[in-house]
């Protein structure tokens, strides 16, 4: 009787201990059964209580999909478990956390969460703020009972008013997790160690029978990864170092010879193999082989140090490329001065873009932007101070580009000099004067001086005055213009129009008539321009001589009464 007694009581537990699990078990599948039947259900993070619960679905998701991937390692079904991390990530507060290591932070410390909680005695749902049914005011923090994790109101930015667990938890989850990973499980749970089979998870391309031959030497965490896993992404980077040689040994020899294209373009080369190169690995070493911890966090910055590094370079030689394959199309002249507004367009493009790209790329491994762009100002700042003269010059060259006074050889007067324009520069111009020495002037002072184009001329001014002795008779000057004026005429070259040619007696001064000469010869050549005022002058000259007519002495200068 008493025997029989003990046995009911007994089955009575039992069967107490079996719902009690059961109704736990169902709480626990229940959110992961919604999910199932929305496969696009957002991650509720309206309160403690929706956070919380989310990450104990998500996690039991996570868990069920990687016994699901070590039964068929395929694409699709890693698919899944990255599309889950993407969406688990969104329950904790990473801005604290550089871009390029958020997704390896925020996947361990996942896991860590998944890890530690199964450790903890269950809470009641109805304790956590925000759970159906309870009216009371969300606090703006909520703390896991028995550990300092917390799940915090987010104030300001995207994810304002949600809740999420908080950047002080994240940072010492690694911690919490090592404090405990020595206690029993207190939960269901497939995996004892989540984080121990998240860290040892290969992709589809790497076999499982060879990660359970590699030796249990090999299998040591090192740096929250296994040592087979980091020789393996030193072999990785041996191989792209080898390419990236080989490669570079190729442009070398191909880029000695040719147009100023076609080196530019083999160089451009380079960067463009190691970018391919770059994405090709790190697809393999993140999707297969699978980093994680601090390895994986140091690997990430390096790996995208190297990539906006990789990126800056090839804008630098992409912009100069670019310049040299328009100057080299036939509706650019080589060395005019469309060539050298190209080239500083490009040095100029080269700078900003290239600078932009570093800027940003830091910004990706911590270094916050908005310091990086405040210090460059301040830095430009003061070498504008110290480079004044030079920064002068570099607009100077600007506006000579922009109001294209002159092109690259053309004649032109400035100041009291006159010479060929053979190149201009971001400082200086430099100009070769008519007695073969070469001139260099400061564009900011070339700017600034009166510039005459010879070249521009769409004609040449024949303009000369006669000095004829003053006792020339009346009768003789008046035939002397009529003549002079015939003759002008005559000259195919020169322009007709009713005011031009002009033959005039213009003053009379002390021992002198003066008489003016004035003409257009139509022609840009100025050789060809002197050869008909040569034609010109001598045939004015054979008149005066015909016509018995003296020329006035030189003016003397006046000589001053000396006592």
């Amino acid at each position: 009787m008493i025997s029989l007694k003990g046995c009911r009581t007994t089955m009575a537990r039992a069967l107490l201990s079996a719902c009690m699990l059961l109704c736990f078990q169902l709480a626990w599948i229940s959110p992961t059964q919604a999910e199932t039947d929305n496969p696009l259900s957002p991650v509720n993070r309206s309160s403690p209580s929706e956070t919380y619960q989310s990450l104990l679905s998500g996690a039991k998701r996570l868990e069920d999909l990687y016994r699901v991937y070590s039964a068929d390692k395929s694409f699709a079904n890693l698919h899944e478990i990255r599309y889950q991390f993407n969406r688990l990530r969104t329950l904790l507060d990473l801005n604290a956390v550089p871009s390029a290591n958020r997704v390896k932070v925020g996947n361990a410390a996942l896991t860590y969460l998944s890890d530690i909680l199964v450790r903890l005695p269950a809470i009641d749902p109805k304790s956590i703020p925000g759970a159906t049914g309870s009216e009371s005011p969300l606090p703006a923090r909520w703390t896991i009972p028995g550990t300092d994790i917390q799940i915090a109101r987010v104030d300001s930015g995207p994810h304002a008013g949600e809740y999420l667990f908080t950047a002080e938890s994240i940072a010492n989850l690694a911690e919490y997790y090592r404090r405990v990973r020595d206690l029993p499980v207190l939960q269901p749970r497939y995996y004892p160690w989540f984080h121990k089979e998240h860290i040892n998870a290969t992709g589809p391309l790497i076999p499982d029978w060879l990660t359970r031959d590699i030796p249990e030497s090999w299998k040591v965490i090192y740096l929250n990864t296994p040592v087979w896993k980091i020789v393996s992404i030193a072999f990785v980077l041996l191989v792209v170092l080898t390419l990236a040689y080989v490669w570079a040994r190729v442009v070398r020899t191909q880029s000695r010879h040719g147009s100023e294209v076609r080196k530019l373009w083999w160089r451009f080369t380079l960067p463009a193999v190691l970018l391919t190169i770059y994405y090709v690995s790190e697809w393999f070493v993140i999707a297969h082989i699978n980093p994680a911890g601090l390895f994986a966090t140091g690997e990430s910055l390096l790996s995208t140090a190297l990539l906006y590094g990789v990126g800056a370079w090839a804008t630098w030689i992409g912009c100069f490329l670019v310049a040299e394959a328009i100057i080299n199309t036939p509706r650019i002249a080589g060395n005019s001065l469309d060539t050298h507004l190209l080239r500083l367009a490009a040095r100029v493009t080269a700078i900003g873009a290239t600078g932009g790209i570093l800027i940003y790329g830091a910004n990706e491994i911590g270094i916050p932007a908005f310091g990086l762009i405040a210090g460059i100002g301040i830095g430009g700042f003061a070498l504008a101070l110290a480079a004044q003269s030079t920064i002068e010059n570099l607009f100077g060259g600007v506006a000579l580009f922009a109001d294209r006074p002159f092109r690259i050889g053309d004649i032109i007067s400035f100041g009291s000099e006159r010479g060929s324009v053979e190149m201009v520069g971001t400082r200086s111009s430099r100009i070769r004067a008519l007695d073969g020495t070469l001139v260099t002037v400061p564009n900011s002072d070339l700017a600034k001086m009166k510039i005459v184009n010879f070249t521009k001329r769409n004609k040449c001014l024949f303009h000369h005055t006669l000095a004829l002795h003053v006792d020339t008779p009346a009768n003789q000057l008046r035939l002397l213009l009529h003549r002079i004026r015939s003759l002008m005429t005559e000259e195919d070259m020169v322009e007709k129009t009713d005011s031009s040619p002009r033959v005039r007696c213009v003053g009379v001064a002390i021992g002198r008539i003066e008489v003016e000469l004035r003409a257009s010869v139509l022609t840009t050549d100025y050789t060809k321009f002197l050869a008909v005022q040569e034609t010109l002058l001598l045939r004015i000259f054979e008149l005066i001589e015909e016509m018995d007519i003296e020329l006035a002495p030189p003016a003397l200068a006046s000589i001053p009464n000396v006592k």
